[in-house]
């Protein structure tokens, strides 16, 4: 191979690394973005990141009612911290668009403020609830606070129309499989 031919083939390869790392960086960005919105309990701006195909199904202000209901319970308290990026896996064409995944993790503190939560019975019964969820080994009960400490790590895909930017999110949680066969490609349905 002459020496052209070989700078023509590395600069291809280094521009193709580099536009890989372009668009899994504005994923990130993208993604912590969409995080702080709902840590910040700003449901209204985090909805703008949820991929509009769910609205379609789940009407966007019932859902910004559910993240409500959710965070601002008056029987629990709920604050999310330490949100981290743990994987951009490489993004795929697939039906005029791109599609990747990504995992994360968090750490969710969770207080009951009823009454009954102060009793062992409904301590036990919501520890024994988190573990069959989360795992065992990712719940933590802090006796002194009466609170808490579930671990989670959550698989999330990420679809754009041009692959590097205006990434939206649709987090994907087994309890709702059925929608998610209406929006995703079966090509990613079957990695989730």
């Amino acid at each position: 191979m002459n020496k052209a031919l070989k700078n023509i083939v590395l600069l291809s390869f280094v521009s193709f690394t580099i536009n890989a790392h372009d668009y899994k960086q504005n994923i990130e960005k993208e993604f912590s973005d969409y995080l702080e919105t709902i840590v910040n309990k700003d449901f209204e701006k985090s909805v703008e990141y949820i991929l509009p195909e769910f609205f379609e199904i789940v009407p966007k202000d019932q859902m910004i009612q559910i993240m409500e209901q959710s965070f601002n319970n008056p029987e629990m308290e709920i604050s999310l911290k330490d949100p981290k990026i743990l994987q951009i896996d490489d993004a795929q064409y697939i039906e005029d668009q791109y599609y990747t995944l990504l995992t994360y993790s968090n750490i969710m503190y969770i207080k009951f403020i009823d009454e009954d939560a102060q009793s062992q019975e409904y301590t036990n019964a919501i520890k024994q609830s988190f573990d069959q969820t989360f795992g065992a080994e990712n719940v933590k009960y802090n006796e002194e606070s009466e609170s808490f400490e579930v671990y989670s790590v959550k698989q999330v895909c990420a679809i754009s129309e041009d692959g590097k930017s205006a990434w939206k999110f649709l987090v994907l949680e087994k309890n709702q499989k059925e929608i998610l066969k209406r929006i995703l490609p079966q090509s990613i349905l079957e990695k989730i």
